[in-house]
């Protein structure tokens, strides 16, 4: 773990040290995103997951964590529950629809749209372990398909999760299960070759889904005899509001 750590750390601040060298001066004045300040807590007495409810939502801010920069609003909404599957529609503030996220049974996603093509999977991929056990892990072996294609391309993810910490951000303090999935796929461009993501998240079981979210990824490719290493956007999504709807009476 401390080995991928330092190969992604180092791969940030390269990145960020090439890209300031081809700007003028006050560009390198550009302001990284403050690393997440959380505090390890002993576990809540309760740990219940949400049900799901038609027409719960969440509220992220999207942010891109190398200039600090909001960058669009996300919503989720739960859109239908059918027969134990559970879809979530995701939007931007603007209206665009996102894709949809897919669990069946809940907890368990069947189908993912944050990525750059959305992806369905053969075995579906735990939000979270067992909640009532800290620092364990598991190592899940799937394929995934993009889009309608009905070609299947290999993915393995490693869970991990940690331990309980508060967390404090813009919309409140919360309680928070850290779980870390790194990911290594093939992924559907050919020329992409070793990818791998990072996908780190804080969550809370009586949310239904994670407060605070951070996302990164790299791989290579070759051009002519040289490698090009290449990396994924790096961000950071902030719960800001969560609703739930009234239970019928």
């Amino acid at each position: 773990m401390a080995v991928i750590d330092m190969l992604m750390n180092s791969l940030s601040r390269r990145t960020f040290l090439l890209q300031c060298a081809s700007l003028p001066l006050i560009g390198c004045s550009i302001k990284p995103l403050a690393p997440l300040v959380t505090v390890p807590v002993v576990a809540p007495n309760t740990r219940v997951f949400r049900a799901p409810q038609v027409g719960q939502t969440w509220q992220y801010t999207k942010i891109n964590q190398f200039n600090s920069e909001p960058i669009e609003i996300i919503e989720e909404t739960i859109a239908s529950i059918d027969l134990g599957q559970v879809s979530i529609l995701r939007r931007s503030q603007k209206g665009q629809i996102l894709g949809n996220e897919l669990h069946t049974p809940w907890g368990q996603v069947l189908a993912d749209s944050d990525w750059d093509f959305n992806q369905t999977y053969s075995n579906p991929i735990p939000m979270f372990l067992d909640l009532n056990v800290i620092n364990t892990a598991n190592r899940i072996q799937t394929n995934y398909q993009v889009g309608s294609s009905s070609y299947r391309l290999p993915m393995m993810v490693n869970i991990r999760q940690y331990g309980w910490e508060r967390v404090v951000i813009p919309s409140g303090e919360f309680i928070a299960l850290r779980i870390e999935k790194l990911i290594r796929f093939q992924h559907n461009d050919p020329i992409r070759m070793e990818s791998f993501r990072v996908d780190r998240y804080w969550f809370v079981p009586e949310i239904g889904r994670w407060v605070v979210r951070e996302t990164d990824g790299r791989y290579f490719y070759i051009s002519g005899r040289r490698r090009i290493d290449g990396r994924e956007d790096y961000l950071r999504y902030e719960l800001t509001s969560w609703t739930q709807p009234e239970l019928k009476k």
